[in-house]
């Protein structure tokens, strides 16, 4: 434990400081995907089913399904 907490401090000893760059494509299609696709699939869903649980996990295998989409399509084609 004392190892673990030595690291620790050297590590915030340092005086670095970070930036992390997000690029405004990935922003967009986390907006698009996960935002209004999610809303999308849930308010279907909970209409298909009037329940909220399966709801929320068809909102959640929706938008997963549509993320996992062109690997699929590209295994297909293929190279």
């Amino acid at each position: 434990m004392r190892t673990l907490l030595t690291r620790y401090r050297e590590r915030k000893s340092r005086n670095e400081f970070q930036v992390y760059v997000i690029e405004s494509s990935t922003l967009k299609r986390f907006l698009v995907v996960e935002m209004v696709l999610g809303t999308l699939a849930y308010n279907v869903a909970l209409y298909l089913f009037h329940n909220a649980l399966l709801a929320g996990v068809g909102s959640w295998a929706g938008t997963e399904s549509v993320k996992r989409l062109p690997v699929v399509f590209r295994k297909i084609v293929g190279p």
